[in-house]
């Protein structure tokens, strides 16, 4: 189950917004913490999807802006946010006004620079860019398995123990540091395949192909209810001097 069709896969999540909800897991509250600044009050939320990661802001006090592209995406965030029509290249928010930014599961979708660019500008000095993604814990022999049917690219066996950075030398931004956070969550078969079917490369498979994979995954699940393991690999950068 794969798709070579990187701009497609990247807007394909719109009509998967109810699968995506259900199935996604959320952050390790730990894994924000570390990557919020002391004393951070107002935080965006870029390219929130369904709002996973805006909902543990919420969770923490924290003044939310989440920026979303996708409006079926969008309109699943939490209404407590301040939800926002935008793009990671185009942010609709005005110069130095967040005290740190955090992107889940979405900044490969992004185009780098031109991010990055917005992202230190939206950034009071001092304010820190926040980068998170779950992988699958495929140490756990099922779910390798799992991993395996989905062709899963979000595995915490590719973990580099010294990875290349997800940054460096942009001016404005120290160089990021990163972070791993082990958790789980409770599924049962049909959650995995909400997790399953919210997925890019499934969105764009023909029904058939699709309702196959998530026959298979019915097959391999522990049955009843069950703990995802979930690895969350975060990274963290800090706003520094203005350019």
């Amino acid at each position: 189950m794969t798709s070579d069709n990187w701009a497609e896969r990247r807007v394909a999540f719109g009509p998967a917004a109810q699968d995506y909800v259900a199935g996604r897991p959320s952050y390790p509250l730990d894994a924000l913490r570390w990557a919020l600044p002391a004393g951070a009050h107002s935080v965006l939320d870029l390219a929130a999807g369904t709002g996973k990661v805006t909902e543990r802001l919420l969770e923490l006090g924290l003044e939310v802006h989440a920026v979303e592209p996708l409006a079926e995406m969008r309109a699943a965030i939490p209404a407590a946010a301040d939800r926002l029509d935008g793009t990671a290249e185009a942010i609709p928010l005005p110069d130095a006004s967040v005290d740190a930014v955090t992107v889940g599961q979405a900044f490969h979708w992004f185009d780098p620079p031109a991010a990055l660019a917005e992202m230190r500008r939206v950034l009071r000095p001092g304010g820190t860019i926040g980068l998170f993604w779950n992988l699958l814990d495929d140490s756990e022999p099922w779910v390798r398995e799992f991993t395996e049917v989905i062709a899963a690219e979000e595995r915490a066996s590719e973990i580099a123990p010294e990875p290349q950075p997800v940054w460096t030398g942009v001016d404005g931004l120290s160089e990021p540091e990163r972070a791993l956070f082990r958790h789980e969550e409770t599924y049962d078969a049909d959650r995995l395949v909400a997790y399953t079917v919210s997925r890019s490369q499934a969105i764009l498979l023909p029904d058939a192909e699709r309702a196959a994979i998530t026959e298979r995954v019915r097959a391999i699940t522990p049955g009843g209810e069950f703990a995802l393991p979930l690895v969350c690999e975060a990274w963290r950068g800090v706003r520094t001097a203005r350019p």
